[in-house]
């Protein structure tokens, strides 16, 4: 035991400790495998975040530098230059969306952001958060409903529960099919208020489902470029929802679709 705590101290977390019986020796050798498997864990988790950060800013910048270097080409007409600098922008906002969803995620994992509940109904809170959201659901062919029991109170920060709710729809309607419905249903359960936002869409594949909460992960690596998005939307919900005292998990069905699930305490 004395070997490995040095070996952790100098940063080696590949420790292995079989202890047997169960007096307080062997609970602390346990204790300290458990504490060598965590932290070979977060090494690993935050090798693979860096190099997430590396990967998602490097392409845009490409872009930004070699369209930036066409651009000053004295012989281009004034339309391509105009093309290639509207590239340029659109390249420019991608990097901009994805540093702010990075400081945004920062601050919710440091817990220095302020959580202002307010007793809200929230069935005229989803509501109303539908109606807002109808026509970019529209232009895809899709239906937003809302389905909520009357009068259901909550105690939330509505502009942060709001991006929780935002970010869940946004990916409903970018997998649903198209001409189906997407609702969002209020249920009182025993555990509390579950919000259920359901999709008729691609659905994930089963080894996909516990992971789509990561940092960064994306089922459809693909399309990630295509859609603008920065991998981070559904980490933020996860932290914004349990800084609220409530969880975030989903159940899916591949072609059939995908229910994202919010729970959050009564009152």
């Amino acid at each position: 035991m004395k070997r490995a705590t040095e070996a952790l101290s100098r940063g080696d977390f590949s420790v292995r400790l079989e202890m047997k019986g169960n007096d307080e020796l062997a609970q602390l050798g346990r204790a300290i495998q458990t504490l060598a498997n965590d932290l070979a864990y977060l090494k690993q988790e935050r090798s693979e975040f860096l190099a997430s950060i590396s990967h998602e800013l490097r392409t845009p910048l490409t872009y930004v530098k070699g369209y930036a270097d066409i651009a000053r080409r004295p012989h281009l007409s004034e339309e391509q230059r105009a093309n290639y600098m509207a590239i340029i922008y659109e390249e420019a906002e991608k990097i901009e969306k994805m540093v702010k969803d990075l400081f945004e995620l920062a601050k919710l994992e440091q817990h220095s952001f302020q959580i202002e509940k307010q007793p809200t109904n929230l069935c005229s809170f989803l509501t109303k958060l539908c109606e807002k959201l109808s026509p970019a659901f529209q232009e895809k062919s899709l239906s937003l409903v809302c389905q909520c029991p009357g009068s259901v109170m909550a105690a939330i920060d509505r502009q942060r529960f709001e991006q929780v709710m935002i970010n869940v729809l946004d990916n409903a309607r970018k997998y649903a099919f198209s001409g189906t419905t997407v609702a969002v249903a209020v249920h009182l359960q025993k555990q509390g208020i579950v919000i259920a936002v359901s999709d008729e869409g691609t659905g994930i594949p089963p080894e996909d489902v516990p992971r789509i909460f990561e940092r960064f992960y994306r089922v459809d690596k693909s399309r990630s470029r295509t859609s603008g998005r920065t991998g981070l939307g559904l980490a933020i919900a996860k932290e914004i929802v349990e800084a609220h005292g409530g969880t975030i998990a989903a159940r899916s069905e591949q072609g059939k679709g995908t229910t994202i699930l919010i729970t959050l305490p009564e009152g």
